[in-house]
């Protein structure tokens, strides 16, 4: 099973469901083969969809990743839910090809 069919937005309309689905969820990573993919479609670097510099420490890769993915989240852009959920894909993926484990 990849990663792409763990993404699911979640309706929120009706309260926010199971505490348990949504830590498991945050915590399912994407492998780095799928973020290479997904890297490599975009025509970007990793460090131009974080829109950072070759040289970002890792701390700079984990802040701009917070602030892009804040931005991007499909939950928060309901009104452009497809562009978002595209632009969260690779975010993530960048995030993981960059951060040191």
């Amino acid at each position: 099973m990849s990663w792409e069919n763990n993404f699911k937005q979640y309706d929120t309309s009706t309260g926010y469901g199971n505490p348990k689905e949504w830590k498991q969820s945050f915590y399912q990573r994407m492998s780095q083969e799928e973020a290479f993919i997904i890297v490599e479609k975009s025509q970007e670097t990793p460090y131009q969809i974080l829109g950072i510099t070759t040289k970002a420490t890792q701390k700079e890769i984990k802040s701009a990743f917070r602030k892009k993915i804040t931005e991007w989240h499909p939950d928060v852009n309901q009104h452009r839910i497809q562009e978002a959920t595209i632009m969260s894909q690779k975010i993530i993926a960048a995030y993981t090809l960059l951060i040191k484990k």
